[in-house]
């Protein structure tokens, strides 16, 4: 209903409300990197690798996508949903198959197809904060036929040509934040077995899909073999992107919708979209190689743990801060934000009350990585007492539902609420199992 600004006051006005939350998710990265040192640009270098090419799809490829899309009745700014488009599936394979190879020949991506409808999303806190509201991007339809055709392509290209770092496990097939936990919790166990002393640091990158420079990530895109009039139709992807605001409020009684003015997004990947992920993980993709001399690097998309071990706690602590430091330039010359006051530093082994802290960094008992608690004394308590509070939850949930409705309904709530919780738990027992450490 209104707005608290610190400089124009109260905003009551729908449209201006609007407005004013637009041009706030439209800059927020731009306001994250203000206090970032702006030293030159980091320059990848280039691998010898043939290019990548956007070959044309066909109707049956075009039809296969259309129909592994999830059924949704949302949708964007042209008002096609997946639902109508899987409907319309026959009628309309031809003509987006024929968009997407002109676009593919010409390195263009459709303008229409870059615009975005935006619905605020209230997370907790005063309703009249803009900064309690977080931004949901509905994009086209069509245009996530358009990325998944290209992905294929990209993917294909990045496997054949090995060219995917190996600490990388988001959005790569095979890999998975399974992976990436059983990754984390070998590696400390290994060196806890070999008598070191183990430090991780947890990094929290501030808006870290909002405020990748496209400068930069086409540079880097290039280093990967995308070039030409592929990497003509990246840039094309990229840029002169284009949101609006769309709220929904009730005016005496009648429920209204108004829409802001379009704004550009000047940087960033788009959210809700297929290729903006694999492109955040291109961006990172060459992080590790900068740390491996300090610290093994473990990533899962833009969540990134350092470890680090030595059996003497000073040389421990030296080469934390050193591969920190490197981090932090790391992100400094990419136009990234590495937040501080989010990110976590724990100690592991015997001497870990012997090991300092890091400036700037708190040194914590327990963290949270993926959705698995890990405690310094790796005994697992504070993660099995979350799960189940999580399956306790879920249990109750699930009496309720069997009470008002029937025994399908419940299964449905037992996989959604309490089995996916149960299995994704106990995939730190089953680790420590195989590697006999319990």
């Amino acid at each position: 209903k209104e707005l608290m600004d610190p400089v124009l006051g109260k905003i009551t006005d729908s449209t201006q409300i609007a407005d004013y939350l637009n041009s706030r998710f439209v800059t927020v990265a731009d306001k994250a990197l203000e206090a970032n040192p702006k030293p030159p640009l980091l320059v990848p270098a280039q691998n010898n690798v043939p290019p990548l090419t956007l070959f044309p799809t066909t109707s049956d490829e075009v039809i296969k996508i259309i129909s592994s899309l999830k059924t949704k009745c949302s949708y964007g700014i042209d008002l096609v949903s997946s639902k109508l488009l899987k409907f319309c599936v026959m009628e309309l394979t031809d003509p987006i198959t024929l968009l997407i190879n002109r676009s593919f020949a010409e390195g263009r991506f459709p303008t229409r197809l870059k615009l975005a409808k935006v619905i605020p999303l209230f997370k907790q806190g005063s309703t009249s904060d803009a900064s309690n509201y977080r931004p949901i991007s509905l994009i086209s339809t069509i245009s996530k036929v358009f990325e998944k055709v290209a992905l294929t392509r990209l993917v294909t290209h990045l496997l054949e040509n090995n060219l995917l770092t190996s600490q990388q496990h988001g959005f790569i097939k095979g890999r998975s934040t399974s992976t990436a936990i059983v990754s984390l919790i070998e590696h400390i166990i290994d060196q806890l077995e070999n008598g070191n002393t183990c430090a991780s640091v947890l990094l929290d990158f501030s808006k870290a899909f909002d405020s990748l420079d496209h400068k930069q990530l086409l540079t880097k895109l290039k280093a990967l073999g995308i070039s030409g009039i592929s990497a003509s139709w990246f840039d094309s992807y990229l840029t002169d992107r284009q949101q609006l605001v769309q709220l929904v409020h009730s005016d005496n009684g009648m429920t209204r919708s108004v829409r802001s003015s379009l704004l550009t997004n000047s940087r960033g990947v788009p959210q809700g979209s297929v290729l903006g992920p694999v492109l955040f993980v291109l961006f990172t993709n060459d992080l590790p190689k900068y740390l491996q001399e300090f610290a093994t690097t473990i990533m899962y998309a833009d969540d990134t743990v350092l470890l680090l071990s030595n059996k003497e706690t000073e040389p421990l602590e030296v080469s934390t801060y050193i591969a920190l430091n490197v981090a932090t330039q790391y992100c400094h010359q990419n136009r990234l934000v590495l937040n501080e006051t989010k990110s976590q530093h724990l100690i592991m082994g015997r001497r870990k009350l012997e090991a300092g802290t890091l400036p700037n960094i708190d040194r914590v008992e327990a963290a949270k990585y993926l959705g698995v608690i890990i405690d310094t004394s790796l005994n697992w308590t504070s993660h099995v007492d979350s799960l189940c509070r999580k399956l306790s939850s879920g249990l109750y949930v699930i009496r309720r539902i069997k009470t008002i409705s029937d025994v399908q309904t419940a299964k449905t709530a037992y996989y959604a609420l309490f089995e996916t919780h149960l299995r994704y738990g106990i995939l730190v027992i089953l680790v420590l199992v195989c590697v006999g450490y319990i």
